[in-house]
């Protein structure tokens, strides 16, 4: 068993000089973008208290090997943030999901929005919450029950989980009454209908707002007249059509974004319109598609130098990911 309390000389003859390098420079990487030891743990899989004494000098055994696991996360960091991920992009989902939020925490309403897989309804949740301290924000699971439900807003309120479904119901109730909390349950169509029922009940008795966003799916349990959620519809205050895609502009915008920044392609060179065709053709307004799959491909395989066509995009999306056009624009190889 290792011991909390330990020589300084005893952790120090451990130490290889390679080690105290490491450290240093795994130091210095979390100051220069902001990153807390607990981040870095998190990633590596090393308990908070392991990592401490490891990147304090005070770890009894040789910290080699926690040391290359940790450097390995950060390389892994650092090349994501060279992929084609791009910062967020407050486009025309952004806005109509903002008005929402917004609105059904002023007027402590309950909100829908729902879209298609794929649009950014999670995305935007996770950035709204980041910038609005009083939002709890839930990424369900299949059939979530009341009492896992209930848990996970004790747990974001930072509050003593009591025993009993009542008593959760009831203290989340009392700490958030006469507040501007809200509430979002993101994929809300995965809720069990009791568990549905219990935040109603948070939105009427503690009235604070409520937002349920998910997928067309959730329309078909929700707003069905004299269905099990019934309650729940004749409470909507705001409920958008369903969001089946994002917009051309938004999309154009985003790849103007990532090819600009990548290295030796698109440097201060406009995009030809074939590029962007090109490029929507494949992801045909599925933003993930776009994020996730196309523009992290471009930047690995076709910015080494070359100039971005759209002979280029077609070769990187049909020979690296195997993809077809969604639509006809933008023709074909």
């Amino acid at each position: 068993m290792e011991t909390m309390e330990q020589s300084p000389l005893a952790a120090a003859a451990v130490y290889s000089p390679q080690d105290h390098d490491k450290v240093a420079a795994i130091n210095k990487w979390l100051q220069q973008h902001d990153k807390p030891r607990a981040w870095l743990g998190k990633k590596a899989a090393i308990p908070n208290g392991t990592l401490s004494q490891i990147m304090s000098g005070k770890y009894v055994s040789s910290p080699s090997k926690q040391l290359d696991l940790m450097v390995g996360v950060l390389h892994m960091e650092a090349a994501r943030m060279k992929d084609g991920t791009p910062g967020y992009h407050r486009g025309s989902v952004h806005k109509l999901m903002e008005a929402v939020f917004d609105r059904m925490r002023k007027h402590q309403s309950i909100g829908v929005v729902t879209g298609y897989v794929g649009v950014g309804k999670t995305r935007f949740g996770k950035e709204y919450r980041a910038s609005h301290p009083m939002t709890l924000f839930v990424e369900t699971n299949p059939n979530m029950t009341p009492g896992v439900l209930l848990s996970e807003l004790l747990a974001q309120l930072n509050v003593a989980e009591p025993v009993g479904l009542d008593r959760k119901f009831r203290e989340i109730c009392r700490v958030v009454k006469g507040t501007h909390y809200l509430l979002v349950v993101d994929e809300a169509e995965r809720l069990s209908s009791s568990a549905m029922e219990y935040l109603r009940r948070i939105h009427d008795i503690a009235e604070v707002g409520v937002v349920l966003t998910g997928t067309e799916k959730l329309t078909a349990l929700i707003k069905r007249s004299h269905g099990q959620f019934d309650q729940v519809r004749s409470r909507v205050g705001m409920w958008p059509m369903t969001i089946e895609c994002i917009t051309r502009d938004d999309a154009d915008e985003i790849v103007r974004k990532v090819l600009a920044a990548a290295d030796g392609a698109a440097q201060d060179a406009e995009l030809s319109d074939g590029v962007l065709n090109a490029l929507w053709a494949y992801c045909e307004g599925s933003a993930r598609v776009l994020v996730e799959a196309l523009l992290p491909a471009l930047r690995d395989y076709a910015t080494q130098g070359q100039a971005m066509t759209e002979q280029l995009v077609h070769s990187v999306a049909q020979t690296v990911l195997f993809m077809v056009p969604r639509s006809t624009k933008g023709g074909a190889v």
